[in-house]
């Protein structure tokens, strides 16, 4: 799956490959976030803070999912505040088995945030150093798939149109290794 520009890991994952995984339960230690819990920090950057949160619901329904906050002192700032809502509206355009669902946009004690799809996964930065460490290369037909998806999701964003089929110019600002999750 694919994530938008910056939006989570250092500061976003932006690809990931296989399937979804089952959302395992997570200790019920929680921050109250509006309808969310925030459960944990997972990361943060210049611009925001990422967190794991669980969205409760009736009758022990829950769902994990990703909560991407703007920094306190940036929800001052009118550009970082349309950047961040920019960054929210491109990303809830995008439909692909290679890209993060965006859930919801919205503002919580005066703090904007993003809800998006959760994906349990590894970056490939992090695969890549595991592999090093054991003084072994990645497999050719992983690494392919890891490139081959990834690619899948960005060229997908890059042909986006609109409704009168003008492109949208969409180019991702951060493909780095952190920034693509392999499930």
């Amino acid at each position: 799956r694919t994530l938008w520009p910056g939006i989570y890991s250092g500061e976003t994952p932006v690809a990931t490959i296989g399937s979804k995984p089952a959302n395992a339960r997570v200790p019920p230690m929680s921050e109250p976030f509006g309808r969310y819990e925030l459960l944990k920090r997972i990361a943060g950057g210049g611009m925001g803070e990422v967190f794991l949160a669980r969205q409760p619901g009736i009758q022990g329904f829950e769902k994990l999912l990703v909560i991407k906050t703007l920094l306190p002192h940036l929800n001052e700032d009118e550009e970082f505040v349309s950047m961040f809502l920019d960054e929210a509206r491109i990303a809830a355009r995008l439909a692909h088995p290679n890209v993060v669902q965006i859930y919801d946009l919205g503002s919580e004690q005066s703090i904007y945030y993003i809800a998006m799809e959760y994906v349990h996964g590894e970056d490939i930065k992090r695969i890549w150093k595991q592999s090093y460490h054991k003084q072994q290369l990645i497999p050719i037909p992983p690494a392919l798939r890891m490139v081959s998806d990834a690619a899948a999701g960005l060229g997908y964003a890059h042909r986006l149109a609109d409704a009168q089929g003008k492109p949208l110019g969409l180019v991702h600002r951060d493909v780095s290794p952190q920034n693509i999750l392999v499930t």
